[in-house]
């Protein structure tokens, strides 16, 4: 009997400790075919609440990683920006999906992105009124970009020390409730290029969130940090005909 209950009392340690150290973020294969062979990888992030919440549908955030966190291995993406915030904090009210990109490649397949996030909606319980999407560095561009290509996808934007951002993307991001954070000190993306798109998108009748960090440089992740960006995107809901409505 007092081997029996020793059995028992390891196996709830180790069930325990499991508990303790499991991944909050599953890393994920995607597979499908548009125009062409899509392969990527992803973290998926699932909120605390989301089993014991059956009736819930969740808002999403897809978020896109910088240029330093690209290739084949998707567990780096755990530990930079948004994926490294999640990584701690098991109630955190989205749905969160982080994709990585290719070696050598940028953000720009937009086909692929559309596809897996059809997929995400096709698998859980996602509101399709409160899609995000944000990223920093080359993942703020492609957050531009994604917006851009994709206008009656998303709620709203959130980008981060944007790289090389086209002003002709105005007329559309316009459309679309969007913040966007730069540091004044960058040297990697300089910050006249954001106020440039800045300006194209008011020209287009928008009107973006522009926060602009006195002496900060390209590396403001820690932005992620802050409650009220989540609390600005879940403002931001489309209408039942795809339209955002935006909010300040």
């Amino acid at each position: 009997m007092v081997k029996l209950i020793r059995v028992a009392i390891f196996l709830v340690t180790v069930c325990v400790a499991w508990g303790e150290t499991a991944p909050l973020q599953e890393a994920r294969l995607f597979d499908c075919t548009v125009s062409h062979r899509v392969h990527l990888s992803y973290l998926l992030f699932l909120p605390a609440g989301y089993a014991t919440s059956h009736d819930t549908r969740w808002p999403l955030i897809l978020y896109l990683h910088g240029g330093s966190l690209r290739g084949e291995n998707v567990e780096q993406l755990r530990t930079l920006g948004l994926p490294h915030k999640l990584e701690r904090e098991p109630d955190f009210p989205f749905v969160v999906i982080s994709p990585q990109c290719p070696t050598g490649e940028i953000w720009t397949d937009s086909e692929a992105i559309d596809a897996l996030l059809d997929r995400v909606i096709r698998d859980y319980r996602i509101d399709q009124q409160r899609i995000y999407v944000t990223g920093h560095s080359m993942g703020g561009r492609g957050a531009l970009y994604f917006a851009y290509k994709l206008p009656s996808r998303f709620a709203a934007v959130v980008a981060l020390s944007p790289l090389s951002p086209i002003t002709a993307w105005g007329g559309k991001l316009a459309q679309i409730p969007l913040w966007l954070l730069q540091g004044t000190a960058d040297t990697l993306a300089p910050i006249t290029e954001t106020k440039e798109l800045v300006g194209a998108i008011k020209a287009s009748g928008g009107n973006p969130r522009f926060d602009v960090l006195e002496g900060r440089d390209h590396f403001i992740l820690d932005e992620y940090n802050h409650a009220e960006i989540y609390q600005w995107l879940l403002q931001q809901k489309r209408n039942a005909v795809g339209q955002p409505r935006p909010k300040t």
